[in-house]
């Protein structure tokens, strides 16, 4: 997940900035626990393998949930892991449920990832998007952060 250090002129967000390790920590051990709900309402906690190391990977994203489909959108590496039909855990809300994942990346993000900043309107600020002055999000920024980031869903089973 991105951070919410601010960039320097325009106030967008330097593309490598990164929550610091400790907080991906915390955010993980909340959600695993009984305090789940405070953080639980559209964060996840996403478990996978990796396709060629075979490293287990633990991570919170924000999600949106549409019936048996969770979307969460990334700009980290560990994305390329989930295509083609990956299994996928989820820790939705204190439950574990099971999926499998499908990537894509490119334009066709741009609408998806417009209705996930418009449900969790806080992340703007993690995709790099600024809000134009009547309040809508900036079109261009939702296009530069499609172009840059990916769309994983998970197809709940």
């Amino acid at each position: 997940m991105p951070s919410n250090v601010l960039g320097a002129e325009d106030g967008l967000m330097s593309e490598s900035n990164t929550v610091p390790p400790w907080v991906n920590k915390v955010v993980r051990g909340v959600l695993r626990s009984p305090l789940h709900p405070v953080l639980s309402g559209n964060i996840a906690l996403f478990t996978f393998t990796g396709r060629k190391s075979g490293k287990e990977y633990n991570v919170a994203a924000t999600y949106v949930r549409e019936g048996d489909v969770l979307t969460i959108f990334t700009d980290r590496t560990w994305a390329k892991n989930l295509r083609d039909g990956r299994p996928v855990t989820a820790l939705v809300r204190g439950k574990r449920l099971k999926g499998t994942a499908e990537l894509a990346t490119g334009p066709q993000i741009a609408g998806p990832l417009t209705e996930l900043l418009l449900r969790v309107p806080r992340d703007a600020k993690y995709h790099n998007v600024r809000r134009d002055p009547d309040g809508s999000l900036n079109p261009s920024d939702i296009n530069r952060a499609a172009a840059r980031e990916s769309m994983v869903t998970i197809r709940l089973t």
